[in-house]
């Protein structure tokens, strides 16, 4: 069995940053974060800025692997 390494520069991302990573638009992410298609960190207070977290994305791309 093959084993691929992926390394990221870090665990969380704003929804700009996300959006200059993975080229898709503000809202729309705010969409899919509204939608439970995005995981977040969990807030502690509501008015704090979501972070995307891409250690849990990662995860789920790995468990649809073949």
């Amino acid at each position: 069995m093959s084993e691929i390494a992926i390394q990221i520069a870090v665990p969380y991302l704003t929804v700009e940053q996300y959006s200059r990573f993975s080229g898709i638009p503000e809202n729309t992410i705010r969409w899919m974060i509204q939608q439970g298609r995005l995981p977040i960190r969990s807030k502690i207070k509501p008015k704090e800025k979501p972070l995307i977290n891409l250690l849990a994305l990662m995860r789920e791309a790995n468990d649809q692997v073949i």
